[in-house]
């Protein structure tokens, strides 16, 4: 079975293979809250975006191995961008976050073969831990612990 990603009702829980979106949540003084948020990555990653009006938020939790054990391929990256360009993402605002290190060790062409077709985005490299994504007071989406 290849793998899915389902979306889900709980943007600010979003667990792997799973996908949210969410109207924009404020920042509170120069604090940004998070619009998407994981559960607990440990080897995961997160594919977020804003939308072309600038209204919502999209993440994509991003697990190594599918439902079944096997690992993300090249063939699977399809399956994010369909998604994305459903949902009608912006494709100048896609970050990637969370364990990039364990991606490029153990699945590193499929890993290259996304952030290709996600244009090179922005990418921040976390340890294990819980994060998300939201804009901030200038409307430019950033990672939130």
């Amino acid at each position: 079975m290849a793998y899915q990603i389902e979306p889900c009702s709980t943007p600010l829980a979003i667990p792997e293979r799973r996908w949210s979106a969410n109207a924009n949540v404020a920042p509170v003084g120069d604090e940004t809250q998070p619009t998407v948020q994981f559960t607990a990555f440990s080897s995961c990653i997160g594919i977020c975006a804003r939308n072309n009006d600038g209204t919502e938020v999209i993440g994509i939790h991003l697990s190594l191995y599918d439902q079944d054990g096997t690992l993300f391929a090249s063939a699977d990256v399809a399956t994010v961008t369909t998604i994305l360009q459903d949902w009608n993402y912006d494709i100048d605002t896609v970050i990637v976050l969370g364990q990039t290190s364990a991606w490029q060790a153990s699945a590193p062409q499929a890993y290259q073969d996304l952030l290709a077709a996600l244009d090179d985005p922005d990418v921040y490299p976390f340890g294990d831990g819980q994060y998300g994504a939201g804009l901030n007071d200038g409307d430019v989406l950033e990672p939130t612990y």
